[in-house]
């Protein structure tokens, strides 16, 4: 039986050497922090959310608070819309769950706007249950029944099945949709080494959003000069990020923060739990230095 990505990281994690740097009651809470993120889905799904769930990831799909569409629109879409009105034709690099909602979403709307769509989505795998129903939706299922390729006058979008690391592409994209599942279980799509590999496809001023606002993925962002602006939470505590590409700006990340440091991947294809383990080691590694462990 395949181990668990929390069972892959904590054995990664003690054969790291630098781990054993680190003090008795810090390697302690490093460990509870680690088990508390991994920890076991704790209730029962009912058949709505047990198909939008993936057992290997531990996570849904999307928020199941708000939904799908809710979300698209809130975190995905409406944010972006204004930014775009001025082109005619817009190259849109859609990274995540496979369900194709941001992204069908967005073509939805831009094609009603009268623009041209180009689209390249990449994911590992398509999720065996899509719902369709939504007017948006027509344009998702003209992709599902053209076997995940369309090409027509004002659409062309093409399905990459594969880890996004290994995308090679000429296409310089308007904007990227960013929808993995979280940084600290879907760690290779969140490194700084990925985010560069993204910085470099796209376009000056253009825009990289996603619903996430971890501060290492804040930091990579930050380093890479890309403008951090943060949208207002939906269905969750926390607001999303839009991030433009600009020139030099000054950063309002607080570096300061253990946290804010950079996930690293510098071959793009590291093992998740080796990213994930190599992060928390320097996380802690920064915490020993400047803090007290907490005695409880």
């Amino acid at each position: 039986m395949e181990k668990s990505l929390k069972e892959r990281v904590l054995i990664t994690l003690k054969n790291d050497k630098r781990f054993y740097i680190l003090s008795e009651r810090y390697q302690e809470i490093l460990l509870k922090e680690l088990s508390n993120i991994y920890k076991e889905n704790a209730y029962t799904l009912n058949t709505d959310q047990a198909n939008i769930y993936d057992e290997y990831y531990n996570e849904f799909y999307h928020s199941i608070t708000t939904g799908p569409l809710e979300e698209a629109y809130s975190k995905f879409v409406n944010p972006v819309l204004g930014l775009l009105k001025e082109k005619s034709v817009i190259n849109v690099l859609d990274i995540g769950s496979g369900m194709f909602v941001n992204s069908g979403v967005l073509a939805y709307e831009l094609l009603k706007l009268g623009k041209s769509v180009n689209i390249i989505s990449v994911d590992k795998k398509i999720p065996s249950f899509i719902a369709l129903n939504h007017d948006s939706d027509e344009v998702r299922y003209m992709l599902y029944k053209n076997n995940f390729y369309i090409n027509s006058k004002n659409l062309n979008w093409q399905v990459v099945l594969e880890d996004a690391r290994a995308l090679k592409t000429n296409m310089m994209f308007d904007i990227i949709l960013h929808d993995g599942f979280s940084p600290y279980r879907n760690p290779s799509l969140w490194t700084l080494d990925f985010l560069y590999l993204l910085y470099k496809n796209i376009k000056e001023e253009g825009v990289w959003i996603s619903y996430t606002s971890n501060k290492s993925v804040q930091s990579s962002l930050s380093f890479l000069n890309f403008k951090i602006d943060f949208i207002a939470p939906v269905g969750r505590k926390r607001p999303s990020i839009m991030a433009l590409k600009t020139p030099k700006h000054k950063s309002n990340i607080d570096f300061q923060n253990p946290y804010a440091i950079p996930m690293r991947d510098t071959t793009l294809n590291t093992d998740e739990e080796e990213i994930i383990s190599d992060y928390f080691i320097r996380v802690y590694l920064l915490k020993s230095k400047y803090y007290s462990p907490s005695k409880d």
